[in-house]
């Protein structure tokens, strides 16, 4: 058995109370289980289990292949430093919300703490950014913004580092596609829809902090634009995967009717995602193990095996992805750059056409903008 297989039975059993305890915890390496799940950025998950914090597993469960001392300690400074860049994350994303509320905008944390406290432990998700959407025009939002802070801002956000502890990026729109007509219909979409995405308030289970986030409908339409719009350009990993776990739940939870399913399919296709929506359905039962009453389409097992493929190559956000940088790294000239970058993500019109043919003409628009503005368009 290949060891990232038994390191995704393992994170099946973590995510799933009830299930049998796995064959492969006899056979795991600890260690090696925790390099994998930092790559992912998913370690987080397996700690209640592992460390028999939650109670579903006894020392005879591991069949003789019970963590050493060292497996252990390793396991609890994870946990340590989860916890304590959680509690700074949390603090940072509701002063950020309050303090842009104070000075006129309305706002909502897009994925980040907003999506941690869908967790069964908000404090043990891996986290990153403060990326806020705030109510307002690009030119609006910017002017209020370049009296605190001069940055390059793309099409989407800017970065507004308030904070010495936390990265904070101030975002006019959520996401964008690569084909330009799409994106344009995008942006009228998120115009439509903006005014209630901004006064649904939510509370950390703790009610230690509160913010506001968008509608989970949205959400699941956003997030899943934004992990197909990352794993089109260099990859994902399976923290952004877990996260969609938890919005599908939700979704269930909250009693989503037919009607709303309908709606929201129909939004995909609009948008050309439906193809990619299938291949997270069958990532998210047949890897993640989660019911199929939680789907929203049916599971499309060739392009959902392509798509866990291509996440445990490139990891979170593609960084781990040695395929392709090996190759860059010995290429000389910009030409040849671009030649073996375009020949590498040209696997992916097979399966992703509506975006991945447009991935040369994004290339060439970030290359241009990179020379004027130090930066990337597409940076988020």
């Amino acid at each position: 058995m290949e060891e990232s297989t038994k390191y995704l039975e393992f994170l099946k059993f973590c995510l799933n109370p009830g299930s049998e305890v796995p064959e492969c915890i006899s056979s795991i390496n600890w260690h090696d289980l925790m390099d994998f799940s930092v790559k992912q950025c998913i370690s987080g998950l397996y700690v209640p289990t592992l460390l028999m914090k939650d109670g579903r597993l006894t020392a005879a469960d591991f069949k003789g292949n019970k963590p050493t001392d060292d497996d252990v300690m390793e396991w609890v400074f994870e946990d340590l430093r989860l916890r304590k860049k959680n509690e700074v994350l949390f603090g940072r994303t509701q002063k950020a919300s309050e303090w842009f509320l104070e000075n006129g905008f309305r706002n909502c944390i897009l994925k980040g703490q907003g999506n941690a406290i869908l967790y069964p432990d908000p404090y043990l998700r891996a986290c990153g950014d403060v990326d806020i959407w705030l109510e307002g025009t690009r030119e609006e939002i910017l002017a209020f913004t370049t009296k605190y802070y001069n940055r390059p801002a793309s099409s989407l956000h800017v970065h507004f580092p308030m904070f010495g502890d936390a990265e904070v990026e101030v975002h006019f729109r959520p996401s964008r596609f690569y084909n330009p007509k799409k994106t344009k219909k995008l942006w009228e979409y998120f115009d439509e829809v903006a005014p209630a995405q901004f006064g649904n308030k939510v509370t950390s289970p703790d009610g230690k902090y509160s913010f506001f986030v968008p509608t989970n409908e949205f959400n699941l339409f956003y997030q899943l634009s934004h992990i197909f719009r990352h794993f089109i350009n260099g990859g994902v990993g399976l923290r952004q995967v877990i996260d969609y776990f938890y919005l599908l739940r939700k979704r269930y939870d909250e009693g989503a009717t037919p009607e709303d399913t309908k709606k929201l399919i129909a939004l995909l296709k609009r948008f050309g995602m439906y193809g990619f929506a299938t291949a997270m359905m069958y990532v998210q039962k047949e890897v993640l193990g989660l019911d199929s009453k939680y789907l929203y389409a049916k599971p499309n097992k060739k392009k959902g095996e392509f798509l866990l493929e291509e996440m445990l190559f490139a990891g979170n956000f593609g960084h781990s992805e040695k395929r392709l940088h090996e190759k860059l790294d010995l290429a000389e000239g910009h030409f040849k750059r671009f030649w073996i970058l375009e020949k590498f993500r040209f696997r992916l019109v097979r399966y992703f056409p509506s975006e991945a043919i447009w991935m040369p003409y994004k290339d060439v628009r970030d290359f241009i903008y990179r020379k004027k503005n130090e930066a990337s368009e597409d940076d988020d």
